[in-house]
């Protein structure tokens, strides 16, 4: 038994429907709550100049991310 090209691509549509893809905006906002978290771990310890180097690129990328968000929203 063949099966025809729209077959193949249906079966295939109906198995990427099923993969959980997240959109632009979700991943941004995995991201951020990643950072700040991953920042308020690295402030409950001990200072060190690694981890001051650390928070300072995570700062950076937290206000960027914040941005995009917020010119997402139309803000």
């Amino acid at each position: 038994m063949a099966l025809g090209w729209g077959q193949f691509f249906g079966g295939i549509g109906k198995i990427i429907d099923k993969i959980p893809v997240q959109g632009r905006i979700e991943r941004w906002k995995n991201e951020l709550e990643n950072l700040k978290r991953e920042k308020e771990n690295l402030l409950k310890g001990a200072c060190d100049e690694k981890k001051a180097e650390r928070v300072v690129v995570i700062d950076s990328r937290i206000d960027y991310l914040v941005q995009l968000l917020k010119n997402q929203s139309g803000d």
